[in-house]
């Protein structure tokens, strides 16, 4: 949640919405995402536009900040320009821009959850669900779904009708009597016939008990006796009594059962766990120096100002050492899953032999699955001999994408059978424990933000100091970025080794 102008607190995708469709002049960023005669500037993905507006937001925030004046209120600007011209210089003229192209075209996006954060503390959510109340085997407080791990066990009983192994009796003493009352009895009732109690005889051991429909038990063993029984499907008490000198055993008596859940106040809950992690954002932050004659011969020579430049330059590296970074951490809580050899048989042509590297991604796909039970993988980062393998599989399963202009760092080449993104990274064989030969790394990533195993949470995405000259002539400028990482589910990622 994000305090907006109108004292009002709304959440940061519609915050961000409400940015990029309000125009400039009225404290807005409309006009850097719309279509116009020189560019097209539309981003059609919802999050996507939401988390640019609020990187623009929040440079324009500290922008005011640093101009030791306000923001009005509807957020523009209340400065004087004497004074933007003397703390900030042109830099609002090329900042702003310079983010608007930079954050939506950054891989990470697309690697894992982008949460923005409006201040220096960031709080990442996911959640969990458990039991409210407790039905049959499913007790007050269980897991049913972890965020880490998915669904926690394989019963299908908590939903509908069927109450499975619930406790009916705790029998404190031996004796020829137990009686007990199923808890689930309202709405209409239990339903006749569907009764079965599990207990344990001193004579013959663990038996079943089943009503027939009627409001009386039989026994699964023909040899002991039932003296008298009986069962009110609408309240739910029961009692049985063993004839023949045949007692029940100290412990519990458990039941399986169906009941019209029609008109029940017992309808099974499920309570929403969010849980939150508070990370401190860190800085990275570059000091630039250059000379006045630089300047002046870059303008004299090229007709272009030196300082937007030297500012784009220092944004490409910090977003090439924050992707590495991710990359970096992702990789060392990665577990190898499979290993695939690029020399293969004899009778094979090269060619075709790659083709088999499809069951190994499969593999590892299935294995993020098995241990998140939600999603497969669908992402890849690969080094340059893994690239090899995958850019000479036939156009019709490895689909290039156009070449990006800027092929430093983490970037995206192509996809692969469809459903996995590939990006290409020239330092990941330089990880721990990487291939000699050839290394793959993998993950999930879905729709909705919890839907990762890593969060990234951007604060100020470029911001800078004066340019400070000295009697030198040398000048001085500091270029800083603000954000916070954190890990939220190591299971959503796998490694491939490739072999000889």
């Amino acid at each position: 949640m994000i305090l907006g102008n109108d004292g009002l607190y709304e959440g940061l995708i519609e915050a961000g919405l409400r940015l990029a469709e309000t125009p400039e002049e009225e404290g807005g960023w409309a006009e850097y995402f719309s279509e116009s005669d020189e560019a097209d500037l539309r981003i059609e993905d919802e999050i996507l536009r939401s988390h640019t507006a609020l990187m623009l937001e929040n440079a324009k925030r500290w922008m005011a900040t640093k101009c030791r004046k306000r923001l009005d209120e509807r957020g523009r600007f209340v400065i004087d320009e004497v004074t933007r011209s003397a703390l900030v210089g042109g830099f609002s003229d090329y900042i702003f821009p310079i983010i608007r192209a930079a954050f939506p075209t950054n891989p990470i996006n697309e690697l894992v959850s982008v949460q923005p954060t409006s201040r220096r503390t960031a709080t990442i959510v996911y959640w969990n669900w458990v039991v409210g109340r407790g039905k049959g085997s499913y007790y007050q407080g269980m897991r049913l779904f972890d965020a880490q791990t998915g669904k926690q066990d394989a019963g299908f009983n908590f939903s509908n009708e069927v109450i499975d192994l619930e406790t009916v009796a705790s029998l404190a003493a031996a004796g020829a009597t137990a009686s007990g009352t199923l808890q689930f009895h309202d709405g209409g009732g239990v339903r006749a016939g569907t009764v079965k109690l599990s207990a344990t005889l001193t004579g013959a051991g663990a038996v079943e008990f089943y009503d027939n429909g009627n409001g009386a038990f039989l026994c699964s063993d023909g040899g002991v006796t039932v003296a008298s029984s009986s069962i009110n499907y609408k309240t739910g008490v029961w009692s049985i009594t063993l004839g023949g000198g045949e007692t029940f055993v100290i412990g519990d008596v458990t039941g399986t059962y169906r009941w019209d859940s029609e008109g029940s106040s017992s309808t099974p809950q499920v309570d929403v766990q969010i849980i939150s992690s508070t990370v401190t954002t860190e800085r990275r932050a570059i000091l630039v120096n250059y000379s006045i004659e630089a300047m002046q011969d870059i303008m004299a020579e090229f007709g272009v100002s030196l300082e937007p430049n030297l500012v784009s330059g220092a944004a490409e590296q910090m977003n090439f050492e924050i992707a590495r970074q991710i990359i970096h951490e992702i990789w060392l809580v990665s577990p190898v899953v499979a290993t695939f050899n690029k020399t293969g048989p004899t009778e094979y042509n090269q060619q075709d032999h790659f083709k088999d590297l499809i069951y190994t991604l499969n593999q590892a796909s299935n294995r993020i699955w098995a241990r998140t039970q939600k999603g497969y993988g669908n992402w890849i980062v690969v080094d340059e001999q893994a690239s090899n393998v995958i850019e000479s599989l036939p156009a019709g399963m490895f689909v290039a994408a156009p070449r990006p202009a800027n092929v430093q760092g983490l970037h995206f080449i192509g996809t692969l059978l469809g459903r996995y993104r590939v990006y290409k990274d020239l330092h990941l064989d330089k990880e721990p424990g990487a291939s000699t030969h050839g290394n793959i790394l993998m993950g999930f990533k879905g729709t909705q933000f919890f839907e990762a195993g890593m969060v990234w949470s951007p604060y100020q995405l470029l911001y800078t100091t004066e340019s400070l000259t000295t009697a030198d002539f040398l000048t001085q400028k500091g270029m800083a970025s603000r954000y916070a990482t954190k890990m939220v589910n190591n299971l959503m990622f796998v490694r491939i080794n490739l072999g000889a």
